[in-house]
């Protein structure tokens, strides 16, 4: 009966990972979105001088594309992204790429000292986030700098929702939210709580990239020209006035 159990449980998750990855290469939008994130994720590699990389779900461009390191471990669960990673990661001597859920596949990491672990855009999505972070916490040294980033319910497009009353409260699902199984909302204050639940220490936190309407309007400006990349790099930049307010959210931490 539990052999039954855990493989209908391990189909379910296959299945939702599947939904998921499809409707993720359809977000139009979201590879505008990938450009920012991945420039903060950069900036801040290199402002820890990090060299051996543990990135936590890659996506469909792994980041050792575009970060100079020593070692690179990929663990990504979708067939396609972990495809795409591994036919990519032929052309470096240096990255290792894993199938499979990060907490089920933690203990079959190599016997790496990660100085920095990389976890984009992944803990909101996640059925248990508390228990993605103590896997997390497994694999750092007393060193190590782990980055999260999270979707911001602070973001100007929600609160703009809010005001509107198209959402009742800023931390209410949205379409998107459902339509990529988006689990859990969080604001910077529920996401460092949680952060230091699982023991870790939260040592930098802070937003990017000013969004001020839903992926779909902004897609569509975009689309029609009414907008355009100067557009957007100055929304990235314009958080620096309004650090709060950006439609992401980080924080970068440590064992404590």
């Amino acid at each position: 009966m539990t052999l039954q159990k855990d493989l209908v449980k391990k189909i379910t998750m296959e299945r939702d990972i599947n939904d998921y990855e499809k409707k993720y290469l359809k977000n139009e939008f979201e590879q505008y979105k990938v450009v920012y994130r991945r420039r903060k994720i950069v900036e801040i590699a290199e402002q820890y001088c990090a060299k051996n990389i543990l990135e936590i779900g890659c996506g469909l461009e792994p980041l050792f594309c575009y970060l100079n390191g020593e070692t690179f471990v990929v663990v990504e669960p979708a067939a396609q992204m972990y495809e795409n990673a591994k036919t990519l990661s032929q052309q470096y001597e240096n990255v290792v790429c894993i199938k499979g859920f990060f907490e089920e596949e933690v203990s079959n990491l190599p016997n790496v000292y990660f100085d920095m672990v990389i976890c984009s855009s992944l803990l909101h999505e996640v059925k248990e986030p508390l228990k993605l972070l103590m896997a997390i916490k497994r694999a750092c040294n007393r060193e190590t700098i782990v980055h999260i980033n999270v979707p911001n319910m602070n973001s100007i497009h929600r609160l703009l929702g809010m005001e509107m009353n198209i959402i009742a409260d800023k931390f209410e699902a949205s379409e998107n939210n459902k339509k990529f199984q988006q689990n859990t909302n969080f604001d910077i204050n529920k996401l460092k709580s949680m952060v230091e639940d699982s023991g870790l220490k939260v040592i930098e936190d802070g937003s990017y990239f000013v969004k001020p309407f839903s992926h779909k309007q902004m897609n569509a400006m975009m689309q029609q020209h009414i907008i355009d990349e100067k557009v957007l790099d100055g929304l990235y930049k314009i958080t620096k006035y309004m650090p709060q307010f950006g439609s992401e959210i980080y924080v970068n931490c440590k064992v404590e």
